[in-house]
């Protein structure tokens, strides 16, 4: 059957099918200039990629048959643990940083927080100022993250990667973009069965998510360049004890023929104790590492080096109900002027101040010198912390303890308590704030602008310089290396190499 031509005058003869093709392209086209330049919309859409718990979830009846798997996270147990793979896309115009005036959160009700990563953007920089953006005590804990204020073009898109602990479920959002007609996050399904992407991509997936969780939450190491035998004992600090004592295990586990000990003394004592060996038996503290946080003093015959800048923080015990303090106020606590949480807006609680032992501490030198300005701390009051020794006449609350781990089992435990300890063991004892100091968060991120001031050098400290090939030379090979920079990054460690050229000394 013949179609029927229409005679438009000075046009000729036209195909009716060809009229409604034209029709449909110009409309499109209308239809896509008035979307992009006259109702400029404004949308970000997101879709729950991955919500699915982390373990095995055996039958009843077989549940012996199977394996029990436990999820740890900087050595505590994560419970009922989840993993969330949210994915997040412009589908409107270009967003400026000002037109997202309403937080963009997405909230995970029932879970709270265990890490966060962004493990996927386009362009990359998107990603980059996602990370800089998001600091982790802003949302670890929570149940919510707020996407920062910043510039996402039309097409750009980024994914979270987020471990969270806890029995909920789903994914919730809230926004407002301004500046275009139905501007807002959208949340976009996921289609209902799978498609043939899905079939054949879905392992791939599945593998893909795998690794980035054990990457979050395993000891990731690469082997060691090079291994050495011998005999080594690392002394000193006992604030990057923990730090040390990684990365000693992860190393004599690929270097089985290397016998490395720790017998952290002390900062002061460690360089000490060194110092008085090389004069003694120079082949013997050939053997021993001094570290030292801030560099040593009056140490002849020995010779460091800035391995990296450890974090400190001020950690108060939860019930205090304190969150952030000044310096100013730091330092009416430590002269006795304020004894009481109240008189800087927390409990009714008396402050319980919890000191190391000095003078071989340099965690408290430290402490003495970024946050007290030199000052010297109180006398004791109290040799076990809870009780003074004379309540009577007592106008403050202080005790001292021999390491760090002391001084954070003390503040964890003991309501009203503060204290002072590297920020990577702090964040382990789930009773403690480490608190902001003059409004800045205590973060690695805050070092290099110097915008936070509690923080120190840490030196590693030999006899003299270690012969080539010992295991001395080796094991201080293997602190700077890249194979390590997991263990310090756990640590809360800033390597010196990723610093501004001369910021260590």
């Amino acid at each position: 059957m013949r179609t029927r031509l229409f005679d438009f005058s000075g046009f000729g003869s036209i195909n009716i099918e060809t009229v409604i093709a034209l029709v449909t392209l110009i409309g499109t086209a209308i239809v896509w200039l008035l979307d992009r330049y006259v109702w400029r919309r404004k949308r970000l859409v997101y879709r729950v990629q991955v919500d699915a718990q982390i373990g095995v979830h055996p039958r009843q009846n077989r549940a012996k048959e199977m394996v029990d798997i436990e999820v740890v996270h900087q050595g505590n147990a994560v419970h009922d643990p989840s993993i969330v793979l949210l994915r997040v896309d412009n589908t409107g115009t270009d967003i400026e940083a000002k037109d997202m005036q309403g937080a963009v959160k997405f909230t995970f009700p029932g879970r709270k927080i265990v890490r966060m990563k962004v493990v996927e953007s386009h362009p990359p920089d998107i990603g980059e100022l996602l990370e800089a953006g998001m600091k982790p005590a802003d949302y670890v804990d929570t149940d919510a993250i707020t996407v920062p204020k910043l510039a996402i073009n039309r097409g750009d898109h980024f994914k979270f990667l987020l471990v969270l602990s806890g029995k909920g479920k789903d994914v919730t959002h809230s926004g407002y973009l301004a500046g275009g007609a139905n501007g807002g996050v959208y949340h976009e399904p996921r289609p209902r069965g799978p498609g043939r992407r899905t079939l054949i991509f879905g392992a791939t997936t599945l593998v893909l998510v795998g690794a980035l969780v054990a990457f979050f939450l395993v000891d990731v190491l690469q082997p060691p360049r090079n291994c050495a035998s011998g005999e080594l004992r690392v002394i000193g600090s006992t604030a990057v004890e923990p730090t040390m004592t990684e990365l000693r295990s992860a190393y004599v586990a690929e270097c089985s023929n290397a016998d490395i000990t720790l017998a952290a003394n002390g900062s002061r004592s460690g360089v000490s104790d060194l110092s008085a060996l090389g004069a003694k038996d120079g082949s013997a503290a050939s053997k021993v590492i001094a570290m030292s946080d801030g560099p040593a003093v009056d140490a002849p015959g020995l010779s460091g080096e800035a391995v990296a800048v450890v974090v400190f923080a001020v950690v108060v015990n939860r019930a205090a109900d304190v969150t952030g303090l000044t310096t100013a106020q730091l330092r009416d606590i430590y002269n006795g002027k304020v004894t009481n949480w109240s008189q800087v807006g927390g409990r009714n609680l008396p402050i319980r101040m919890v000191s190391r032992v000095g003078p071989a501490s340099g965690s408290r030198l430290v402490f003495r010198e970024k946050v007290l300005g030199g000052d010297q701390e109180l006398g004791i009051t109290s040799d076990d912390c809870r009780r003074d020794d004379d309540a009577a006449t007592t106008k403050y609350h202080r005790c001292e303890v021999g390491t760090t781990e002391e001084l954070l089992t003390r503040v964890n435990e003991i309501d009203g308590a503060i204290g002072y300890a590297e920020l990577g063991s702090a964040r382990k004892y789930p009773q403690l704030t480490p608190v902001t100091i003059d409004g800045v968060v205590p973060d690695t991120s805050k070092v290099a602008d110097r915008s936070y001031k509690f923080w120190e050098v840490e030196h590693a400290y030999t006899y003299k310089a270690p012969a080539a090939k010992s295991l001395t030379a080796a094991f201080l090979d293997y602190l700077r290396s890249t194979q390590a920079r997991p263990v310090l990054d756990r640590g809360d460690l800033v390597p010196c190499s990723d610093l501004p050229a001369g910021f260590c000394g």
